[in-house]
């Protein structure tokens, strides 16, 4: 693989933790086990709400809210708070890939299915701001549509302002692989938090290579 010119990140699980996912179901930390709620109706309604919430601009309130309607229960907002303080994690390799993605004329961008208050946390607690090209900031909640939309999606949104071939798309879910490399990026599997992925190392060479 030659050097890349632009790269591309997803967020959850790649540079940061999948916040829902990671806030509602973590066993025995999350806050279907702290509230002794069902996991299966706590995954469900968390993923009805990720679908709502990350493909419009909204409030996080809103989002609690929410989800304290579709279950039917209180969701106490101290316990919320303290939840996010443990578990709310930023990938520990995260400044030394972007650090690297950013060597030389190498443009980084963001590509990712976020809510807007999920993603001002992540881009504050990652410094995004040093290292991100606003042009190549792809976001669902900003464009209106997710990866997996049908027709038109982020990636193909994406591929109007990067060079597909010339840009490598760093993403941890195995569809958003498979329709990024359809379109022509070039793609390489991550994540910090499962199996599956090339360790960190790997993918500093294989983004200079």
């Amino acid at each position: 693989m030659s050097a890349v010119p632009a790269v591309l990140f997803d967020l959850g699980n790649v540079l940061f933790c999948d916040p829902w996912e990671t806030l509602l179901l973590t066993e025995g930390l999350g806050l279907a086990d702290r509230l002794g709620l069902d996991r299966g109706e706590v995954r469900e309604a968390g993923r009805e709400l990720w679908h709502r919430f990350s493909l419009s601009e909204a409030e996080e309130a809103d989002y609690w809210a929410g989800l304290e309607r579709r279950l039917g229960r209180p969701v106490p907002r101290d316990l919320v708070a303290e939840t996010e303080r443990r578990l709310l994690v930023a990938n520990p390799h995260a400044e030394a890939l972007l650090t690297a993605a950013a060597q030389g004329q190498r443009r980084v961008g963001i590509a990712s299915n976020n809510t807007s208050f999920w993603y001002e946390k992540q881009r504050v607690r990652l410094g995004l701001d040093r290292y991100v090209d606003p042009e190549l900031v792809f976001l669902s909640h900003r464009l209106g549509v997710s990866k997996g939309a049908e027709g038109q999606g982020l990636l193909e949104i994406a591929a109007r302002h990067a060079d597909p071939p010339r840009s490598l798309l760093v993403e941890d879910r195995p569809a958003n692989l498979r329709r990024a490399e359809r379109i022509g990026f070039r793609v390489l599997a991550y994540s910090f938090t499962g199996a599956g992925g090339v360790p960190p190392t790997d993918l500093l060479e294989k983004m200079s290579a």
